[in-house]
């Protein structure tokens, strides 16, 4: 048992092992990954399925990869598990969509116009807007667990 004096959690963090033997609050960090998948053909645009968060998180930036350079826009919808399905109209991602353009990688760690905030049980959308050549993308939205 590690007395931590005076040390105290704020909202989004977890008791964690510090790697010299002793305990520190840590951010609580997650990533919440969605494969795109053509089947071998480049990716058609359209709603592409959906993901329930079971904790509450804030997103804080997104990074999208592909199996080759090309361009593609992904949109990020939410919902509460009442309101399932979400539709265009709760899109979360503001002007800073997950997108790459004739690229393989993109990434925005600094999200300005999204609304980030996520509660334990809602539903993320994915929704492809555009595609050009890519056959397999792979979003990565990053978060703290608040």
């Amino acid at each position: 048992v590690q007395d931590l004096g005076s040390a105290s959690a704020i909202d989004g963090q977890a008791l964690k092992a510090d790697g010299s033997g002793g305990l520190a609050f840590e951010d609580d960090l997650v990533a919440v990954n969605f494969i795109i998948d053509g089947g071998g053909s480049a990716i058609a645009a359209g709603e592409k399925g959906h993901v329930e968060l079971p904790f509450a998180m804030t997103i804080t930036g997104w990074t999208i990869l592909a199996d080759q350079a090309g361009s593609i826009v992904v949109d990020v919808w939410k919902a509460a598990y009442a309101n399932f399905p979400p539709t265009n109209a709760d899109s979360v991602a503001g002007t800073e969509k997950p997108a790459l353009s004739s690229a393989q990688q993109d990434q925005d760690l600094g999200l300005t116009t999204w609304t980030t905030a996520v509660a334990a049980g809602d539903i993320l959308a994915f929704e492809v807007e555009s595609a050009t050549a890519v056959t397999r993308v792979t979003v990565a939205l990053r978060g703290r667990k608040t």
